[in-house]
Order: structure tokens, then sequence, then C-alpha cells
């Protein structure tokens, strides 16, 4: 395929995103602020094939308008749909929060309690990731990801990987529902009683410590 012919192609997807809402997916490789309706906004640089996409904050997350959360989702392969596009600056305008919706309306009527599904991380901190699964967002903790302590569960846990999980509650509405990352792991504390007496004392080996106490 020429040249020509690959960047025809490209900008018929992106056509087709702005008028039709075909999911496109692209990774976010910078932050910048750009100059939109007379404001500085924070948007996420995203490179579809070449063609420079700008995600503003707000439409990667609802309610969000700072660079700390886009900053840790640098990296990340995400769904959107073109708004605005202009072939002459070779730029796009995107919105991740309705490529989100769409995915959800498709695939969360599907799902029932004890579904076993995969969602992507999509951003990661030291005590908490983002995943994204079926359309929808989830900050899971580290007590809710992990059996005992995680001193950091970016060093876990990377971007764009695939984790499983399970359903635990589906709304009603269909329209949200509740998962579980640890209740797919088996406890290796389930039979600790067996190993150890109340009272007696043993050699450990200190592996973390938070404000108030050290860990084993």
């Amino acid at each position: 395929m020429t040249k020509e012919l690959q960047e025809k192609f490209i900008w018929q997807n992106i056509h087709s995103s702005k008028v039709r809402g075909k999911i496109l997916a692209g990774k976010i490789i910078a932050i910048e602020t750009e100059k939109m309706k007379d404001k500085d906004i924070n948007c996420a640089i995203v490179n579809f094939k070449g063609v420079k996409v700008l995600i503003p904050a707000e439409e990667i997350l609802k309610g969000e308008h700072s660079k700390r959360v886009l900053r840790n989702m640098i990296g990340a392969e995400i769904k959107f749909i073109v708004v605005e596009s202009d072939n002459v600056t070779q730029k796009a305008v995107g919105s991740r929060i309705k490529a989100m919706e769409r995915i959800k309306e498709i695939n969360l009527k599907k799902l029932e309690v004890g579904d076993k599904i995969y969602g992507k991380v999509v951003g990661t901190w030291k005590q908490y990731i983002r995943l994204e699964c079926v359309g929808l967002e989830f900050v899971i903790n580290a007590k809710d990801l992990q059996y005992g302590y995680v001193e950091d569960v970016s060093k876990i846990y990377k971007i764009n990987e695939q984790v499983k999980v399970i359903v635990k509650e589906v709304s009603e509405d269909k329209k949200s529902m509740k998962i579980s990352v640890k209740d797919l792991i088996e406890d290796p504390f389930k039979d600790i009683r067996k190993e150890f007496t109340e009272r007696g004392e043993y050699l450990a080996t200190i592996t973390g410590y938070t404000e108030n106490r050290y860990v084993c």
C-alpha cells in the first residue's frame, strides 16, 4: 500500500469515527496544554497512525482537569471517538468518555455475577491502580489487589497489563457493576492457624513498614 493510500485509509477511519461513532484506539504518548475555545486545556496526546489526536483531560475522566492523572496514564492504549478533525493540520480531537460509554452499552448487558473477565491497567500509583473493564473504570486499592502488605503496586502491575477479575454485582439498570481481583487469588493465610499458635514467638524478616507498624 502506498503512503497516499495509507493516509487516505487513516482519514477514512477518523471520518467514520466522527460521523458514525466508530471506536478507535491509540497510545497516550504525551501531555500538552492546548488552547481550545480561548481556554488552556490539559490534553492527553494520542498518536493514531501518525495523526495527532488531542483528548482533553475532562474527556479522559469525568470531572478531571489536571495533569496529575494524565501523567500516570502515559503509555496506556485507550479507546476514543473523534469529535473534531482537520486533515490540513493533521490533528483531531477525541473523547475517551464517549468510547467508554459505547463499550459499556454493548458489553455490560451481557455480564452476570460470577463471570470472569479481563480488565486493562491504564494507570498505576503506589497504593492503587486504575483498571478499565468493559467500558467502566475502577480504582482498586492495594489491599484489594493482594493479600498481605504491598509496598508499591506499580512494581507489580504495569500499564496495559491484562488483569483477571470476577464480576461481584451488576446493577439492575445494567449501567454499573462491582468487580474483584482478590477473590480470584488463593488466600495464603487461610491455614495460618495450623502453622502458628497464639502467643508463640517466631523468627521473621521485616519486608516493609507503614507509618505505625512493621510488616513481616
